[in-house]
């Protein structure tokens, strides 16, 4: 399973990770599930803009599976990888289901959500999009215990037994990168996320592969990622 970041959609991974030729030679089911621009790959506490609350962490783990299983004769071993929020996910969904993926992987995930200024940079998201500030969790200071529940570092403990890889950047683009310049102090704002749950790792005896390197908080940096992390997926499905 790939999932997709904020503001785009499942179409960015045959876009910009050339997929279709990735997988050309490849024995499984590939699935890319729609995320929505800012779903937050969670069952969100309040409808969004169309007056019902999205409920994707439901979608993804429950009836896809289902589906997958029933009309494609879909196994049970599973990886998950994501890109940003889908880094997000990625990570989140291996912690709520534990045993569910026998890997995961993060490239530029939102991986401590209730690191300080963090709250405030999802609720922004959300105004972005029209949503309420507090749709995904509640508030952060009423529903606390709702926001540590969705928190990939306070559900670290859950991530034992899943082989993890955690990608993040330094901001600085190599050359010839094409990304925008909002990406660049993006990256720098999202990659302590990771360093966050990396540290927690340690200190709980997790194993992890975590790759820091340059680049910015786009495609250039992820594909880089994913090329370097491919072998580590394989490997999860058997395919090694």
């Amino acid at each position: 399973m790939l999932l997709h970041g904020a503001d785009d959609d499942l179409s960015s991974w045959a876009r910009e990770a050339s997929l279709v030729e990735r997988c050309d030679d490849l024995d499984a089911l590939v699935v890319l599930p729609d995320g929505g621009r800012v779903g937050f790959y969670t069952d969100w506490e309040r409808p969004d803009v169309t007056g019902v609350p999205p409920r994707w962490e439901s979608f993804h783990l429950d009836e896809l599976p289902a589906l997958l299983q029933d009309r494609y004769r879909a196994g049970s071993t599973r990886v998950v990888a994501g890109v940003s929020m889908g880094g997000y996910g990625a990570i989140a969904y291996a912690a709520k289901r534990p045993g569910m993926f026998a890997a995961a992987a993060s490239y530029s995930g939102l991986l401590h959500t209730t690191r300080r200024g963090i709250p405030t940079f999802v609720a922004l998201m959300l105004l972005r999009e029209h949503e309420h500030r507090h749709a995904l969790w509640g508030s952060p200071r009423h529903s606390r215990a709702r926001w540590l529940a969705n928190d990939p570092y306070h559900l670290a403990g859950e991530l034992r037994g899943t082989a993890l890889y955690l990608a993040h950047a330094d901001g600085k683009p190599l050359p010839g990168d094409d990304v925008p310049l909002g990406t660049r102090p993006l990256e720098r704002w999202v990659a302590p996320t990771t360093e966050c749950l990396s540290a927690r790792l340690v200190e709980l005896g997790i194993p992890a592969t975590i790759s820091r390197g340059p680049g910015a908080h786009e495609w250039p940096t992820w594909r880089r990622e994913l090329d370097r992390s491919w072998p580590f997926l394989l490997a999860g499905l058997g395919r090694a």
